[in-house]
């Protein structure tokens, strides 16, 4: 069966449909990643995107079953369903070969209602949209006229976060004593795991709550706050930039990661600003600038600090060393960091794995 890509620039691409048999709209938008496909259809910042894979061959490890860790925690996705509304790729393998495989690509995507289209030269669709910036689009299954390409990203962090407060335990073995309020805004689980992993007790917190306010009706202390990544224009939360200039008032020690970063930016009077592609990939290098250092990183998100607005008693942390743009700021007067990467960088490197430690 055939299945049409239209552009909001008037382009139509023709490809083979596979998944589900049904349309699709969403922010056209593109990864680098060679693995990880599982993880990067679970992953929340993908909410209302149609998302290109930039490697030839996907599917050919299969898709794993779900395994649960704890309520609402997923052991080997990001999530506990696709977000993504759509997905392009060159070739889907129909027969995966992998110990752990439970269903083809194709039939999971059927399974969760997501349309597909193969045969697409994605070299070539990612070299237009790294030349006019992401693009809407819309997945059919038959050719007709349209021009309207509704795509509305206001709300996707709202359906990303849970909506009720959950509380994890770290195994006791590798417990440290301190609890962390994880302030919601569409996480994927590999933050969690990692937080859990060293040693936090985490009360992860609707994206719209303060996290103060939670802590102190379940009688909990709290060592920290963090803020997770999430989909769409930080501009669109502002509940959460309200609730992290209260963690700021009180001076406890406050981590953003991806969103989280750009959050944070945007409570201490920083601005943001929309990439023209984004970084979405698992290789991206960012140096810490104080040592020079250099970091392999994973990363997924569309906006950035603007690193000229960054105020007085904060200072640039990271860069990225492909466009020199901002990945992270600390303040010069407490233990307040942020970070535009994913330190827990699964799929990818664990190079910066040592930031979750400066909460201890």
């Amino acid at each position: 069966m055939k299945a049409y890509l239209y552009l909001e620039d008037g382009d139509i691409i023709e490809g083979e449909h596979f998944g589900y048999a049904g349309p699709a709209s969403g922010e056209v938008v593109f990864s680098t990643g060679m693995t990880g496909y599982t993880e990067s259809l679970t992953d929340p910042s993908f909410a209302g995107q149609i998302l290109i894979f930039t490697y030839p061959l996907i599917g050919n490890y299969g898709v794993p079953k779900p395994v649960k860790q704890a309520p609402h925690l997923m052991q080997n996705f990001e999530s506990e369903r696709i977000w993504v509304r759509g997905v392009v790729v060159a070739s889907h393998t129909e027969k995966p070969s992998h110990y752990q495989s439970h269903q083809t690509f194709a039939e999971w995507l059927k399974q969760e209602k997501i349309p597909g289209i193969s045969g697409v030269d994605t070299r070539a669709l990612t070299h237009k949209i790294r030349e006019k910036g992401c693009l809407r689009g819309k997945i059919l299954l038959k050719k007709q006229e349209t021009n309207v390409f509704d795509v509305d990203l206001r709300t996707v962090v709202k359906e990303t976060s849970l909506p009720q407060v959950v509380e994890y335990k770290a195994e006791k073995e590798k417990a440290n004593g301190k609890t962390l309020a994880l302030i919601d805004c569409g996480v994927i689980h590999g933050l969690l795991r990692q937080l859990l992993a060293h040693g936090y007790d985490i009360v992860r917190v609707p994206w719209g709550k303060d996290p103060l306010e939670v802590a102190k009706k379940l009688h909990k202390k709290l060592d920290g706050v963090v803020v997770s990544n999430g989909p769409g224009d930080p501009k669109d939360c502002g509940p959460t930039i309200e609730n992290i200039r209260k963690v700021l008032a009180v001076k406890m020690p406050f981590l953003g990661i991806c969103l989280g970063h750009q959050l944070l930016a945007l409570a201490i009077g920083a601005d943001t600003y929309k990439l023209p592609y984004g970084h979405r990939g698992l290789n991206q290098p960012c140096q810490e600038i104080d040592t020079k250092r250099a970091f392999l990183t994973s990363q997924n998100h569309g906006y950035a600090v603007d690193r000229n607005t960054i105020p007085k008693d904060f200072e640039e942390w990271f860069i990225n060393l492909n466009d020199q743009t901002n990945e992270g700021i600390r303040s010069l007067k407490g233990k307040v960091w942020s970070v535009q990467f994913h330190p827990e960088g699964f799929p990818g490197p664990f190079d910066s794995e040592w930031i979750f430690d400066l909460l201890k």
